[in-house]
């Protein structure tokens, strides 16, 4: 079935949409890094949140009189069908972004498939709205200056996760041609006071600092990123879904950050220094290797890749200009959400 079949039944309707009739949204990824918080902001706002997850139990999921759990699966159409009736929006989180999976189709499967499906299952519905999380991973490295979201990508995409996330926007772009009302949103490095999880790499790097595991600075810690704040990034979807325009995509940023500042920061937080150990480049490449070996030879999985080694030699910055001029989208100061995280991770 084409995309026009898939839509053609609602071309022609009006999706102009009045905040105080929207009482019942659909968010997928409820229980993930930025749905979970997500849900929350939504359910303290009055609206009733249909939280979309394979596992109702789930530790992570958030309890709330206004956010209602529900069994379902992106993959599977006919749970997005029953999940989304009678929602007015939809906010589309739910992705696989781990740096590996034992299966390599996992990747296509979750973050194509998976947002074609929850496109389509809209589309059906009549939503008025859609908000779909991508990541600034689309746009890759960078080299002399932050990049905005007009910019082209200036390498390959060695990295599963970066590759299908774009192949996901294909996707948008194909409903939004269509006549469906989808915004996109680019967080770049977020972290805040959230559970640790594989997906939170940030979180993952504090709490081994905290513990005293994480002594490593790559290079000679001038490699730059950009440090997205998950407040901020949660304000700036229900932004999106407000003032966004169709078919236009919005970084969710913040400050950016070289390793060196990222742990010069981090100590002055946390009131920790520990001495740490700068490992060069080649180093970090040689091992990426030995630990892609031994996934290839165990099926265990890598605590890090090659392909994330290459990373390590390019920038990553991101301009967040457009969502602040368009959508009002404002940066907290690096140092004070490193301060809020710090104290969210000692308390947990």
């Amino acid at each position: 079935m084409s995309y026009k079949n898939l839509w053609y039944g609602h071309r022609g309707t009006h999706y102009g949409y009045c905040i105080s009739c929207m009482t019942k949204i659909l968010i997928t990824g409820a229980t993930g890094f930025i749905g979970r918080e997500l849900s929350l902001a939504l359910a303290n706002k009055g609206y009733r949140v249909m939280a979309l997850c394979r596992n109702t139990a789930h530790p992570y999921l958030i309890k709330h009189k206004n956010i209602e759990p529900v069994t379902g699966d992106i993959l599977y159409p006919d749970t997005l069908k029953q999940a989304i009736k009678g929602c007015t929006q939809v906010y589309h989180t739910a992705a696989l972004a781990k740096m590996w999976s034992r299966n390599p189709d996992a990747f296509y499967d979750a973050n194509v498939t998976g947002t074609r499906n929850v496109l389509a299952a809209a589309a059906d519905a009549g939503v008025q709205k859609i908000v779909y999380t991508s990541t600034c991973g689309v746009w890759g490295p960078t080299l002399n200056f932050p990049l905005t979201e007009d910019e082209p990508r200036i390498v390959g995409f060695p990295i599963a996760y970066e590759r299908t996330k774009y192949l996901a926007e294909l996707e948008v772009q194909q409903f939004v041609a269509c006549g469906l009302d989808v915004v996109t949103v680019n967080p770049s490095r977020v972290f805040g006071e959230g559970p640790v999880t594989d997906s939170n790499t940030v979180g993952k790097m504090v709490s081994g600092y905290l513990r005293g595991k994480w002594r490593i600075i790559p290079g000679d810690g001038g490699q730059i990123s950009n440090y997205a704040y998950l407040h901020d990034v949660v304000a700036g979807h229900l932004a999106a879904m407000d003032k966004g325009i169709s078919g236009n995509r919005y970084i969710l940023g913040g400050e950016d950050i070289s390793f060196n500042q990222f742990f010069d920061t981090l100590g002055k937080a946390s009131g920790i220094k520990h001495g740490m150990l700068r490992v060069p480049q080649k180093a970090i490449k040689f091992y990426s290797r030995v630990e892609w070996l031994k996934t290839r030879l165990t099926g265990l999985p890598p605590f890090f890749l090659p392909e994330f080694a290459d990373r390590l030699n390019f920038n990553q910055k991101y301009s967040s200009q457009k969502a602040a001029d368009q959508l009002g989208y404002r940066i907290t100061p690096f140092d004070q959400a490193m301060q809020k995280t710090v104290d969210y991770l000692k308390q947990a």
